[in-house]
């Protein structure tokens, strides 16, 4: 598929040079992305509570409209992921693989978002299907096409440490700029002073205004990143993005027969059904149940504020440290640190000053994974080029793993909030509540992530990929410089 408006001069990246430049990685990876980052956080927080608060679909269409709903937009995630897989596998641009797609996602996302809060005055039959349409564009095309991003943090450079440093630029500006300071401001601040018990027009305005915002940040995005992976084998006769590398079953089977690719792949999927295990309430819940949070002590904000504070510190040690120690042993010694605050989490009981220090020490434990271990696991790509000859980003069979590792940890969402249920959980029960609800939720804020960090430990102690990447990046030149991939 020819994108033919990408291929006009007017498209091209405002990038051009052969090593990434400091505008590069600070424009187009940490302020670039912040629009569309800050938008979809926006909307993860307040679509539920606007569909149920202000245009009450489960007491228009029945109870549980909005969870079928939800499940209907995941079942066209996954198929969207494989249809744009298959896409971004055939089309041709001189802007490469993936940016373009990168834009088109970001501009959906900002329309669709507002539509999906802007809701006309239609029969109720019709507003049920202009919510469907609009979810579904958001959630499974946009943010599908958005979701390639990721590939840029290997496609933009093969120097590992270019890779670490805009992935750390990425990482702050997802998790620092927007988890913490947008999410913060958002949901605790402007839902109770601007949203909650107003109309629908203070929503619409927030969500617009947003919205509206992240379409400039969006071409900042696309000018200033530039893909020198693709670029560089489109050059050459014999590009690793031939078509004609093999069928998709050979290029499955590649990925699975590349041993530090199926680890980090491991790792992947053990993130993913952490964060489905927890569910999204576990720390208002700890919080209201174990310390004895009220609308008066605040104990849910401080708490709050001890697991962002260490993300904030952590850009001025996670990145120094990595380049000395690699990414991988710099993980294995915060995993140790989370250990430790899991452990002193257990000990400190419902006391809330000890409970909130051992959360502190946990999340700080937890500055590996947010910032620095995406490098080494993109980097295993480079693997597969090596060994194989084609870069699976953008390809249907890296596509399908995708889903395989969506589906398989989605068995996960909602046991947290099934077990709360089963053990006999009520919500206005407050701190009186029976010992199953107690101790399940002590199993799942600090048991289960300490299972997790003892299994990212056993996994990266082989993954000593970093080590041979340098050997591998030069016969891969060679290779391109040869023609050999041909």
């Amino acid at each position: 598929m020819k994108l033919a408006l990408f291929d006009k001069p007017f498209m091209d990246s405002r990038v051009r040079s052969d090593n990434m430049t400091k505008k590069e990685k600070i424009l187009g990876f940490l302020v670039g992305p912040f629009g569309t980052l800050s938008l979809q956080a926006v909307v993860s927080q307040l679509a539920e509570l606007y569909y149920t608060e202000v245009f009450y679909i489960d007491e228009i269409f029945g109870v549980g409209t909005y969870l079928i709903m939800s499940w209907v937009t995941k079942i066209f995630g996954i198929i969207a992921g494989l249809s744009v897989a298959y896409l971004v596998e055939h089309s041709e641009s001189r802007q490469g693989k993936v940016r373009p797609f990168i834009l088109i996602g970001q501009l959906v996302c900002a329309a669709a978002s507002f539509f999906m809060f802007a809701i006309p005055d239609l029969p109720d039959r019709g507003k049920l299907v202009w919510v469907y349409v609009f979810s579904i564009l958001y959630n499974s095309v946009g943010l599908t096409l958005f979701s390639l991003r990721t590939n840029m943090l290997t496609l933009g450079t093969r120097d590992q440490n270019d890779r670490n440093q805009i992935n750390l630029f990425d990482r702050v500006s997802a998790y620092l700029l927007v988890g913490t300071a947008v999410t913060l401001v958002v949901g605790s601040v402007l839902y109770y002073t601007f949203l909650h018990g107003r109309p629908a027009e203070n929503w619409i305005l927030l969500v617009g205004a947003v919205s509206l915002v992240s379409v400039p940040l969006s071409l900042v995005n696309y000018f200033y990143t530039y893909e020198r992976v693709t670029i560089e084998a489109s050059e050459i006769e014999g590009a690793v993005y031939n078509r004609e590398k093999g069928s998709f079953m050979n290029r499955f089977r590649a990925l699975f027969r590349c041993r530090y690719w199926v680890l980090a792949y491991l790792l992947t999927c053990l993130t993913l059904i952490v964060s489905n295990l927890q569910g999204y309430n576990l720390n208002t819940n700890f919080c209201t149940v174990i310390l004895g949070a009220t609308a008066q002590n605040n104990y849910n904000l401080f708490f709050t504020i001890a697991s962002g504070l260490p993300m904030g510190l952590g850009v001025l040690v996670i990145y120094p440290l990595s380049k000395k120690l690699t990414v991988r042993k710099t993980t294995m010694l915060f995993s140790c640190i989370s250990i430790l605050g899991c452990v002193l989490g257990l000990i400190a009981g419902g006391n809330f000053i000890f409970a909130t220090a051992a959360f502190f020490v946990y999340n700080f434990g937890t500055l590996a994974n947010v910032y620095i271990l995406n490098t080494l696991i993109n980097s295993a790509n480079d693997e597969v080029e090596y060994r194989f000859h084609f870069r699976p980003e953008g390809t249907l069979a890296l596509a399908v793993t995708g889903a395989i590792s969506t589906v398989v940890s989605g068995v996960f969402a909602g046991a947290y909030e099934t077990g709360l249920s089963y053990f006999g959980y009520q919500a206005a029960g407050g701190m009186n509540q029976p010992d199953g609800v107690i101790r399940w939720l002590y199993f799942i804020r600090y048991i289960v992530p300490l299972i997790q960090c003892v299994l990212t430990i056993a996994i990266l102690y082989r993954l000593d990929l970093e080590e041979k990447l340098p050997e591998m990046q030069k016969e891969i030149h060679a290779r391109a410089a040869s023609g050999e991939d041909g």
